[in-house]
């Protein structure tokens, strides 16, 4: 089976690279080590520590598209890369989606993907969902 990286464009597999590499260091800097699952559409980030996802990239031909847990209020810097996930991508999981098209914006996109990083180590009960408030009966 083919993987994501595999599937990919030059361009992409460098993307990808660059973010592992700065993400790498941001978790280093924790001692803390980030696993990553390749399956044949998506990579996703794991950070061993908490054990819990904290995004999901999925490489293309011209572009990298990334999933991450902080809605983009949350989020400082990114040169408005960052917009809200539909309903329908990230499985409500992810509150945040971005798009990275070229080299010139991997240090935009690292600090995107560091700051869900950081929401996931300060926030360990909080999974990326939206907490729902149930009624209590009467």
């Amino acid at each position: 089976m083919e993987t994501a990286i595999d599937r990919t464009s030059d361009t992409s597999r460098e993307i990808v690279e660059a973010l592992r590499r700065r993400l790498e260091v941001a978790a280093a800097r924790r001692e803390d080590r980030v696993d990553e699952h390749v399956s044949r559409y998506w990579i996703a980030w794991r950070s061993r520590n908490r054990d819990r996802v904290f995004a999901e990239i999925r490489p293309l031909r011209k572009r990298v598209e990334v999933f991450i847990l902080p809605g983009p209020r949350e989020l400082r810097g990114g040169a408005g890369l960052a917009r809200r996930a539909p309903r329908t991508q990230g499985w409500g999981w992810f509150r945040t989606r971005f798009d990275v098209r070229s080299m010139g914006e991997i240090e935009s996109a690292a600090r995107l993907i560091v700051q869900s990083y950081l929401h996931g180590v300060r926030n360990p009960r909080e999974n990326g969902r939206r907490t729902v408030r149930r009624r209590q009966g009467l």
